[in-house]
Order: structure tokens, then C-alpha cells, then sequence
């Protein structure tokens, strides 16, 4: 079984937490809280939410529908 949530944060890691290399820019880029970013980048059980995946959608300019398009989900 895919596990998509797993998908989706290794996408967001590998293609906008890790190329910043700096959790607060990035934390503050997306609007989000930088233990969140913390979470993305280390934790591979970490659970998403959807509000986190919209934030992190605005601060890189693009939307959702693109998002999900990009992850291939």
C-alpha cells in the first residue's frame, strides 16, 4: 500500500525544505512554525495537514492543484 503522506513530505524535503538548508527562512517563507519544518525534514512518520501543504503552496508561488500534480498523487 503507497503511503501517500510519506510521498508528499519527502517531496516537500527534497524540493523546498532542503535546497533553503535553513528551517527559520523557510519556517517564515511558508508561514509556518520552524518545529514544522524540523518534523519534515527528520521525522519520516511525521503527519502533514493539509494547512501546512496550503502555506507551504503560497510561499513557493504555486497552487495546490500544482502541488499535488508535481508530487504525481
Amino acid at each position: 500500500m503507497i503511503d501517500e503522506n510519506k510521498i508528499i513530505v519527502k517531496y516537500i524535503k527534497e524540493n523546498y525544505a532542503d535546497p533553503i538548508n535553513n528551517n527559520s527562512k523557510f519556517a517564515k517563507e511558508c508561514n509556518i512554525d520552524e518545529k514544522t519544518v524540523r518534523q519534515i525534514r527528520k521525522d519520516n512518520e511525521y503527519k502533514i495537514g493539509l494547512s501546512t501543504i496550503i502555506k507551504i503552496c503560497k510561499g513557493n508561488g504555486i497552487t495546490l492543484a500544482e502541488f499535488f500534480s508535481n508530487v504525481g498523487i
